[in-house]
This record gives C-alpha cells, sequence and structure tokens, in this order.
C-alpha cells in the first residue's frame, strides 16, 4: 500500500537528520512537500518553485501523488508531474525497469524513442536513470521519466505536458523537481 505522509514536522526532521553529503535545506517544509518512509530509506520530494501538491485526483489518475503549478487545478494543469512510490521487494531495477518501458511501447507505439539522459542526480546526489520520450509522428503528453530504486521501493517521475507547453521549460521544472528529491538512508535510534 502506498503511503505519503505530508507532515512539515516530520519534514523538519527528517531534513535535519540529513548526512554531510545532502544539500543544505534552506526551504520551509509545507503542504506541498512530501515524506515517505521506505524500508531503507526516508523520502523526500519537493514541489519545485510555484508548484504545489495534488494527490486525491492525481491518485485517480494512478499516480501516489502529483504536482502541479499552483495557479491551477490539477484537470485544467498543462504541466504534471506525476510521482508513484512502488514496492519492489524480490525484484531488481532492470527487470522494474525493462517492464515499465515495454509498458510505454505497448502504450504508445512503434514510433516511440526512448533516449537516455546522462548524469541525472538528485538531492542527495544520487544516480537516477532517466529518459526522454518522443514520437517524431505525433504529439505525445509524456516526455520524460526518471526512475529512483532504493531497493525495497522505486520511484518513478513523470513529467506530462499539454500541446501549448515550451517542452524545454517544462523539462527544466522537471529537473529541479529531481534535485529536490532527497533519499536517506533509515538509522535506528541508538545506532552508531
Amino acid at each position: 500500500m502506498r503511503t505519503v505522509i505530508l507532515w512539515g514536522i516530520v519534514l523538519m526532521l527528517a531534513a535535519g537528520t540529513a548526512t554531510a553529503s545532502s544539500p543544505a535545506v534552506t526551504e520551509q517544509a509545507d503542504s506541498s512537500n512530501a515524506f515517505y518512509a521506505g524500508e531503507k530509506f526516508n523520502y523526500v520530494i519537493k514541489a519545485p518553485a510555484h508548484f504545489r501538491m495534488v494527490t486525491s485526483e492525481a491518485r485517480d489518475d494512478g499516480y501516489s501523488f502529483a504536482f502541479v503549478p499552483d495557479s491551477v487545478g490539477y484537470k485544467k494543469a498543462n504541466i504534471v508531474i506525476g510521482v508513484n512510490i512502488y514496492k519492489v521487494r524480490g525484484l531488481s531495477f532492470e527487470s522494474v525497469l525493462a517492464n515499465d518501458t515495454a509498458s510505454m511501447r505497448d502504450h504508445y507505439g512503434p514510433h516511440l524513442v526512448l533516449r537516455p539522459i546522462d548524469s541525472v542526480r538528485n538531492g542527495s546526489n544520487q544516480p537516477m536513470t532517466a529518459f526522454y520520450l518522443d514520437d517524431k509522428s505525433r504529439f505525445i503528453p509524456n516526455v520524460m521519466t526518471a526512475y529512483f530504486y532504493g531497493n525495497t521501493e522505486i520511484l518513478i517521475f513523470e513529467l506530462s505536458i499539454s500541446p501549448d507547453v515550451v517542452r524545454v521549460k517544462a523539462e527544466d521544472t522537471f529537473m529541479n523537481c529531481l534535485r529536490g528529491f532527497s533519499a536517506m538512508a533509515r538509522a535506528q535510534l541508538g545506532a552508531k
């Protein structure tokens, strides 16, 4: 079961326990940031600037939650950053990735091109696997996807746009979202 805890106080505590390799947290926690307590990592996902988190409408579309511009509702958003969190105990990252990309190809057809994006890192400086999605024969709304494999969970970030959006600006917003995402190893109280 997917659980997203939206407590600002928990975010502040999680940010306070970040290791030295994590970037300094200067933003104030609010209800547009998500915290997920995984089995091995605590995940903090911050909304990009001028975006807010939407949960119930996003769940209706199959996401755990999504970020949309703060000036519009979910249904009217011309940019959506959907996030899914799945438990993957016992599944390798390669098998999850192969299944997901095969599903994309089935959905969009034979003209879909997946282009890997080099050197994508999250806010904890951990590598992520990311792709541009393109189809030269027609417009497709899904233009980027990125994956973080946490051994027992996988987080999938997906950028969807409407045809009137300048794609490169949406891609910049998506990359900012990925840089605002941190995964911190869980620790036990009293552990050294």
